[in-house]
């Protein structure tokens, strides 16, 4: 694929490799690219298998590791794949990245959808237990060398997920500490959270100000707000509400997502948007009612590689258009900003370049800290559809190391990140 914008953007690229991993434009913060890598992904078969030396650190300011647990009963991080992280020297080859790419800062991600709420609920609840998980994230850190952690807790508050009423307060206390311990370490780690676009879970889970004071960086769930759940077609990261958005759905959007956080006293420079590299499917009622909205019976079948129903990376989905025989219809949703296509019963909504380049010009917009992209595995990064490897990749670097004007390009080597408090 063909870069638009060509000279101005391999320009910007090539210096900011050299200077620093992160630009600093005008009176904004550096502007941040934070790629996710999983461990899953090494497990699919052959060239498939997707493993911590493909991650593409020159295209990324930052890269977080996903996951790593915590133990039930000891309070303390426990690795979630023994044999990737510990038999494989996953923690520290992910570690030893910096050593290829120096400019790249490293992240461990806690937490996740399938680790659920409930270890989270429980180790916040005492102040004991917290430092207990405290000092084994600092004695991580320390050992692997990497510059910071991310907590996924899905979702404070939500009993459906483990969650316990005093959840909201003691998150606030969590990322405090976490932050105060970083802090006289004094080796400038990131505490980051990631916390959901979805209206509905802030009241019972997060006290926005203190949060975003607390944390160095917030990062918005911008996707999975649609599902075949819903029993009915549509994207799952769209930009703002559209005709049919109405009752529960409605404000539950990337524009409104990250507005509410913004209103709640949350600071732009401290928000990244994240944004998908996946599709998720569904079979529609009939093969004639198509458009978005229309009714659905289920999840679209599990992809070749991905092997979840509901549920596919961007390399799959360019892969079936581009398949003998296909006749997929590809369309654009004028409202929503993004792509999606059906053939038959099948339907995915899904991102591609066009849609990604318009969620970044909403973070320029709104001056937020950057975007954060899931995941790695799931762009095209074999290049099978388009020649180019990491497309998708590539599209948000381009975007978010432009700068407006080469005087504006400023080192952001030695910055404390917590002198921006």
């Amino acid at each position: 694929m063909e870069l638009r914008g060509g000279r101005v953007a391999l320009f910007a690229v090539g210096l900011l490799a050299v200077v620093s991993p992160v630009v600093t434009i005008g009176e904004e913060v550096p502007r941040r690219l934070v790629c996710h890598y999983t461990t899953w992904s090494q497990g699919r078969a052959g060239d498939a298998s997707y493993r911590i030396e493909d991650v593409p650190g020159d295209l990324c300011t930052h890269v977080v590791y996903n996951f790593i647990g915590i133990d039930e009963d000891t309070y303390e991080l426990q690795p979630l794949q023994r044999e990737i992280d510990i038999i494989q020297n996953g923690f520290s080859r992910f570690g030893n990245l910096k050593k290829k790419f120096p400019h790249l800062r490293t992240s461990i991600a806690v937490g996740g959808w399938a680790h659920g709420g409930a270890k989270f609920s429980r180790m916040a609840a005492r102040r004991a237990r917290r430092q207990k998980f405290i000092h084994s994230v600092v004695n991580f850190l320390e050992q692997y060398e990497i510059d910071g952690l991310e907590l996924v807790w899905l979702y404070p508050g939500n009993p459906e997920r483990g969650g316990d009423v005093n959840d909201k307060d003691n998150f606030i206390y969590l990322v405090e500490e976490l932050a105060r311990a970083f802090r006289k370490v004094a080796k400038n780690w990131e505490v980051t959270i990631q916390v959901p676009a979805d209206k509905s879970r802030i009241p019972v889970g997060y006290e926005v100000d203190a949060l975003c004071d607390a944390a160095d960086y917030v990062n918005i769930i911008g996707y999975d707000m649609r599902g075949w759940w819903n029993n009915f077609a549509d994207v799952h990261s769209p930009m703002e509400d559209r005709p049919h958005d109405t009752g529960s759905f409605r404000g539950i959007n990337v524009q409104d997502g990250v507005q509410q956080w913004l209103s709640k006293g949350c600071r732009p420079n401290k928000i990244v948007l994240g944004v998908p590299m996946l599709g998720r499917t569904y079979i529609l009622a009939s093969a004639q009612q198509n458009s978005i909205g229309s009714p659905t019976t289920g999840p679209g079948p599990a992809g070749r590689y991905t092997h979840e129903a509901g549920y596919l990376s961007f390399f799959e989905i360019c892969l079936k258009f581009k398949a003998p025989r296909s006749n997929w219809r590809q369309l654009w949703d004028d409202v929503g900003l993004c792509p999606y296509a059906y053939q038959g019963r099948e339907w995915i909504g899904y991102e591609n370049e066009q849609s990604l380049e318009k969620k970044v010009e909403f973070v320029k917009q709104k001056q937020l800290a950057g975007v954060y992209a899931f995941s790695l595995d799931l762009d095209d990064y074999r290049g099978d559809c388009g020649g180019e490897t990491y497309p998708l990749t590539r599209e948000l670097y381009k975007y978010i190391s432009e700068t407006k004007e080469e005087d504006d390009i400023t080192s952001a080597f030695n910055r404390p990140i917590h002198d921006r408090k």
